[in-house]
């Protein structure tokens, strides 16, 4: 490339040819249009529209995987959820009563009343806790009649008010406040319907 002071004294020669001021004009704005040559206004408009696509993909991949970290999905956050619930809230203790009606629920304060048994069995908390937080509900279950109010209450976590009854020695369980019903291991039953005979005999319901 030629140095700078070449060229000022090539523009400073070309003063001295006799031209017109409109020759002059059009060489000068020749030099400025190779020096800068002009982008079309297509080439800009359509590098701008790129540009911008490109920026916005980011901007939604970068808020995509932002919400994912903080809100998992759906599934895998119920899978979790469930998961959490069986393993850090064990119950405790459970109480059982004969339920007045499939509307109300008897089992309130008074918890040592006649007509109450309180029930800390091991074995009957591990089929009550793996029925209730393991999600296994059933659909088409047989109507409610001759019901048990059960309450559990776990460690860590707010109670479970719950109705309980048995069809054909089958033992279904619901929540007061949903409409799934979860349905006690065929193996288990027995063991439920076993201690709920022997409570009976015991217990005046």
């Amino acid at each position: 490339m030629k140095k700078s002071f070449e060229l000022e004294d090539n523009f400073k020669s070309l003063s001295h040819i006799p031209r017109s001021e409109i020759q002059k004009r059009k060489t000068y704005n020749t030099i400025v249009r190779t020096g800068r040559p002009e982008r079309s206004v297509h080439y800009i408009a359509r590098n701008w529209t790129g540009s911008l696509l490109t920026f916005v993909m980011i901007i939604v991949c970068t808020a995509y995987l932002l919400a994912e970290i903080k809100n998992p999905s759906q599934e895998g956050a119920a899978a979790l959820h469930t998961a959490e619930i069986f393993a850090a809230s064990e119950i405790v203790i459970t109480y059982l009563t004969r339920s007045d009606s499939a509307e109300q629920f008897n089992l309130h304060s008074n918890l040592t009343r006649k007509g109450v048994s309180i029930i800390d069995e091991p074995g009957w908390l591990e089929i009550v806790n793996k029925t209730v937080n393991g999600r296994t509900n059933v659909k088409n279950a047989p109507k409610m009649e001759n019901a048990f109010d059960l309450l559990l209450i776990y460690e860590g976590r707010k109670p479970d008010k719950c109705k309980l009854w048995v069809n054909d020695e089958n033992v279904y369980i619901k929540r007061v406040k949903e409409q799934r019903v979860y349905k006690v291991e065929t193996s288990k039953a027995v063991r439920i319907n076993d201690m709920i005979e022997d409570m009976e005999k015991q217990v005046q319901f």
